[in-house]
């Protein structure tokens, strides 16, 4: 899908990307380099999502490692890279040591292989071709670095990284199962409100969880989640500044939109879109901004379509970037159900839950969906197999 040089929908512009960006330092500093975990397990395939997106600015992750006490910024930023670089390297894996297999998907970031490193993994090989200096290096062991502190069951494993160009990679344990976007828009699986909510809190727990960790998203959507026997699996967290490092330039004044992308992004991200990104601009996303994002996979297990079905990308920028919302009137569904949704999608990004009070709240809901048309009353007739 192209988008021609499209115009702001409006003047406003928020940004709380830098206010988050320091929380998520904050947080990251207080965990321990030199921890080791031992991993086992299964893993993640990636997307067949294969256009190219925006990229955001390269969160700098200089304070993961602070002395604090050195008073020249330039020593202390020297010894950041330099504590980042130590650390990792129990976690890289040569390559010549993977066993890879074959294709089994492809996103905005690279090729996903299947493969074998004591036991099946999923290898995200990289389009890092132009990598060439020290510096675009070590901002990508420095996005890698926020993957080893995550261990949670409805997050994929990570096992490692291949770090030495030209062959950069991610080492994960591969999922099985299948993404919630192939049960929800290309099987057309039709989830029972149990399901539903049950799938939801999983995805909460993970979000949660990951946000307790100082750690953003930035890409939650069903090609992202993988259904296990029940259990959620979120992937590719923190990938977004990885694609920003694969994809450094961009050639036209055009824009690539994958299709559904625009679904995911608040009103502040989508007012922030350029059709020409700068390499000093960066894109909003904050854990506001995964809430949102929550909102619209919370919408598409519930209709089992994407929100602004039909509208051309002008007219869900548009939409969105001003608060509009797609109407809930054919959704049949109960009055706390649309209200998680409601809230999600609340305009002001303060206004939207954390994920442990959204927890909260989808733990109330009822079980069994009220089937309740907006303009009639229910429905009281019963077959005779019901009655008896």
């Amino acid at each position: 899908m192209r988008l021609i040089s499209p115009r702001p929908p409006t003047k406003a512009s928020i940004s709380a990307s830098s206010t988050q960006s320091d929380v998520i330092d904050s947080r990251q500093s207080h965990d321990s380099d030199r921890t080791v975990s031992q991993t086992s397990g299964s893993g993640s395939t990636g997307t067949d999502d294969s256009e190219r997106t925006i990229a955001g600015r390269v969160d700098s992750q200089d304070s993961t490692v602070s002395d604090g006490e050195n008073a020249d910024p330039r020593c202390t930023r020297q010894n950041s890279v330099s504590s980042v670089s130590q650390s990792l390297r129990e976690w890289d894996i040569p390559y010549d040591d993977l066993d890879r297999g074959e294709v089994i998907g492809r996103g905005r970031f690279g090729i996903v292989y299947s493969g074998n490193w004591h036991g099946q993994v999923a290898i995200k090989e990289l389009r890092m071709d132009y990598v060439n200096d020290e510096k675009t290096l070590e901002a990508f062991k420095a996005e890698v670095s926020t993957f080893r502190k995550t261990r949670h069951e409805n997050l994929v494993l990570f096992m490692g990284a291949c770090m030495k160009p030209p062959r950069l990679a991610i080492v994960t344990s591969l999922c099985k199962g299948m993404t919630l976007y192939k049960h929800i828009h290309v099987l057309k699986d039709k989830f029972n409100m149990s399901r539903t909510i049950l799938i939801a809190q999983q995805i909460s727990q993970g979000m949660g969880y990951l946000h307790a960790r100082g750690i953003v998203h930035k890409d939650l959507k069903t090609k992202n989640i993988f259904l296990e026997s029940g259990k959620v699996v979120i992937t590719d967290f923190g990938l977004f500044n990885v694609t920003r490092l694969c994809h450094d330039s961009r050639r036209g004044n055009w824009l690539s939109i994958p299709p559904g992308w625009l679904c995911y992004l608040s009103p502040e991200v989508m007012r922030n879109l350029r059709v020409i990104q700068k390499q000093d601009d960066g894109l909003p996303f904050t854990t506001y901004s995964d809430v949102y994002c929550f909102g619209t996979v919370w919408y598409e297990l519930l209709c089992g379509e994407w929100p602004h079905k039909g509208l051309p990308p002008e007219a869900i920028i548009w939409q969105v970037g001003r608060g509009m919302k797609p109407s809930l009137a054919h959704l049949q569904a109960s009055r706390d159900v649309k209200d998680i949704l409601m809230a999600c999608w609340s305009y002001r990004p303060d206004e939207r839950p954390e994920f442990s009070t959204m927890l909260n709240s989808l733990t109330r809901l009822p079980k069994k969906r009220l089937h309740r048309s907006p303009s009639h009353p229910i429905h009281l007739s019963r077959s005779a197999e019901s009655v008896l």
